[in-house]
């Protein structure tokens, strides 16, 4: 069973780096008018719970970890978690808030707010922005995370907006995520 399970893993990632090299693969039902990124269940996207789940979870990050490539294109919690500890920056389809307004009025649309998804339309991911968490700014502070100065990056886009899931990350693979938009944070640990 075990050597099933690991077969399982190796061909995974076999076709998973395969397609990551490429970017972001187009499934037909998910096509935009403005670009042709498709959502977040890109293929070329590791995370913990598309392997096999009879696997040691510490032994998938490690997995997931080595399998992310420089030039890949990710979008889950996983896999971008791992990208950051390896290369200690996001992925290239990763743009900032400001630069992502631009591309979605250079489309011709009119910005007003973050009522679309950005990988859908535009074909990046939201990420790279400030985050600052210090008990002397109450209007931005979250008691349930260390103050200090983060970043932070969108994940698993799923829908018609940016949803609620975010990495609040530090260098040195410090990583938060929180799935419900700053409310709780766990620390990932790779």
């Amino acid at each position: 069973m075990k050597s099933l399970a690991y077969l399982f893993l190796l061909s995974f990632f076999f076709i998973a780096c395969s397609q990551s090299a490429t970017g972001p693969s187009i499934n037909d039902n998910e096509k935009s008018s403005n670009s042709g990124a498709s959502s977040s269940s890109d293929d070329s996207d590791f995370s913990s719970s598309s392997i096999a789940s009879s696997a040691d979870s510490d032994d998938i990050l490690a997995q997931i970890y080595e399998a992310v490539n420089e030039d890949g294109k990710y979008t889950s919690r996983d896999s971008v978690a791992a990208y950051l500890c390896k290369f200690n920056n996001l992925p290239s389809n990763y743009v900032s808030k400001n630069d992502g307004i631009s591309l979605y009025e250079a489309a011709g649309n009119s910005f007003s707010k973050w009522n679309f998804n950005p990988w859908k339309v535009i074909g990046v991911m939201i990420g790279g922005d400030k985050f600052n968490n210090f008990a002397s700014d109450p209007d931005y502070y979250h008691p349930n995370l260390p103050e200090g100065k983060y970043l932070e990056a969108d994940v698993d886009y799923n829908g018609d907006n940016r949803g609620t899931k975010r990495l609040v990350y530090q260098d040195d693979c410090v990583i938060y995520y929180t799935a419900d938009h700053y409310d709780t944070f766990s620390l990932m640990e790779f």
